[in-house]
């Protein structure tokens, strides 16, 4: 073990860092370029004697002034900024963040003249995101976790601490006709220092290579060196056709609304992608999740289940070695309780990209409305292992794990959902769905006049959308709200909640089980 250095030697080791003795001897040397300039000038241009004498107490004057500017001040690409002091060693205040290489990927800031390409700049972060969690050596921060940021006040250093991870990286995007430009600059949490700074001017037809070379750039500031299968899927292109690349980032980006409305402007718009270029895999697997997402929590006619099943089919022929084609694959398989193939289509998307959290995810929700709660356990395990800082993985956990009789697992993992919707809450503040998960996490911690406040939101922020009444009705199920829990369901099947199966083994709604309406739904529903 090495000796703890004195305070001395602090104070020269951060004389160095602030890179103060580098300033004096570059203020020294031109000090005295200027004296010799002004001896050999002054005199034949007649100036008074006392002039020289003048530029000695002027630079000895500066001296400190310089000094005290080096030691707070640091220049960046970005301009001047204050140099980041260093705590003692055994005093910090940061949480522990781990030396394995993470990043966080934040929000591009549009830099457009028009700031109408809000879907662009947070389609290249995400593009960036997914070729950097294909380096199985690196932690990444998921799109939801990162994109809370989205023009944030907040400092880099407090970002990671949030986020745990020791890296940021931040960029903008100027897209002006053909022409694009992005800056991206990687960003140490630990002390606010660019690790890696690049300008790119390109075409727009060359978005790719530049979402390429800024993940190869991060790899290599982390000093790895990528596997050929790595390699290959930062390489990988979904389209030639920049224009089907654009509408299928505006899907996207309604998709994540996670609203009956947002689903179906994401559908067209993966469909006008589809119809500029015919092979695009990803916007067949898009348009297959919204017809998913649309038979479980808004429309369950059996067109949107089937539309599901043959945009994922086509998605598959197109492109058999995407992890999440398969994943979607799987959603839509699950839907028409075809469970065997389903299961295959899970389990292979976790062998192409065993970092998948929908894989998971998806997985662990087909294995709960089978009643398979031991094999769902473990696969919630796995999805909030890829993604922890997801709250949906880790609150439907602590369910699974009541349902086990594994009350103490259950308890820490409800604890852990509270954090999570917290954090998912200060950017996502009606947010129905975490408002509700939170609100039952709230009354499983015997804070119920926080948990009746939360759930009061969660109601005022979407009272029509037949997901959020099916999660308030588990919520007055768990608190004894016997009637108001049987009103909300028979409002979530009628406005086309599609997930029976669910329903008849999610545990939230055992207190309903004996009621004679609860059984008239199910049946009513098609169910047992």
């Amino acid at each position: 073990m090495g000796e703890e250095p004195t305070g001395f030697k602090r104070i020269i080791d951060d004389l160095k860092r602030r890179k103060v003795f580098r300033v004096a001897v570059v203020y020294v040397l031109g000090a005295w370029i200027l004296i010799q300039i002004a001896d050999a000038t002054f005199e034949p241009l007649n100036l008074p004697a006392w002039s020289t004498s003048l530029v000695l107490w002027l630079l000895a004057l500066g001296f400190p002034v310089a000094m005290i500017l080096a030691w707070a001040l640091d220049v960046t690409p970005e301009g001047i900024k204050r140099t980041p002091a260093v705590e003692p060693e055994g005093e910090s205040t940061q949480p522990d963040i781990s030396t394995e290489p993470s990043i966080a990927v934040l929000p591009f800031a549009d830099m457009s003249e028009d700031k109408d390409q809000d879907h662009f700049c947070e389609g290249m972060s995400e593009e960036i995101i997914n070729a950097l969690a294909k380096i199985r050596e690196v932690h990444v921060a998921s799109r939801t976790s990162s994109f809370q940021f989205k023009e944030t006040s907040m400092d880099i250093e407090a970002i990671g601490r949030q986020l745990k991870v020791n890296t940021v990286l931040e960029g903008s995007v100027r897209k002006a006709g053909e022409q694009l430009r992005v800056t991206a600059q990687l960003i140490k949490v630990e002390d606010g220092y660019h690790i890696w700074s690049e300008s790119f001017d390109r075409e727009l037809k060359d978005v790719f290579g530049i979402q390429k070379e800024i993940a190869e750039n991060v790899a290599r500031a982390f000093k790895l060196t990528l596997s050929d299968s790595e390699t290959r899927a930062i390489e990988r292109q979904p389209t030639n056709n920049i224009e089907a690349y654009e509408y299928y980032l505006r899907g996207r980006r309604h998709f994540f609304q996670l609203s009956e409305s947002g689903w179906a402007i994401s559908r067209e718009e993966f469909s006008r992608a589809i119809e500029l270029d015919p092979d695009y895999a990803l916007a067949f697997a898009g348009l297959a999740d919204c017809f998913s997402f649309l038979y479980m929590y808004a429309d369950s006619s059996a067109s949107n289940r089937l539309q599901a099943e043959t945009n994922s089919r086509l998605a598959l022929q197109l492109e058999p070695e995407l992890a999440s084609v398969h994943a979607s694959r799987g959603l839509a398989l699950s839907l028409g309780k075809r469970h065997e193939e389903a299961e295959k289509a899970f389990t292979r998307a976790v062998e192409i990209d065993p970092k998948l959290f929908d894989a998971y995810y998806f997985h662990a929700r087909h294995a709960f409305a089978q009643g398979k709660f031991e094999k769902a356990a473990e696969l919630f395990e796995k999805a909030s292992e890829v993604r922890p800082d997801d709250y949906q993985a880790i609150s439907l956990l602590a369910q699974v794990y009541r349902t086990l009789g594994r009350e103490k697992e259950g308890k820490e993992a409800s604890l852990k959902t509270l954090e999570a919707i917290e954090k998912h809450l200060l950017a996502n503040p009606t947010d129905s769905r975490a408002l509700c998960f939170g609100s039952m996490s709230l009354f499983d911690e015997d804070r119920d006049d926080e948990g009746s406040e939360m759930l009061r939101r969660a109601i005022a922020a979407d009272p029509d959308d037949a997901m959020n009444m099916y999660n308030v009705a588990c919520v007055y199920s768990r608190t004894g709200k016997i009637e108001e829990a049987i009103d909300c369901l028979e409002q979530s099947v009628g406005k086309g909640m599609a997930e029976i199966d669910w329903m008849v083994n999610d545990s939230d709604l055992d207190n309903l089980r004996d009621h004679p309406r609860f059984k008239k739904l199910v049946i009513a529903a098609g169910g047992a």
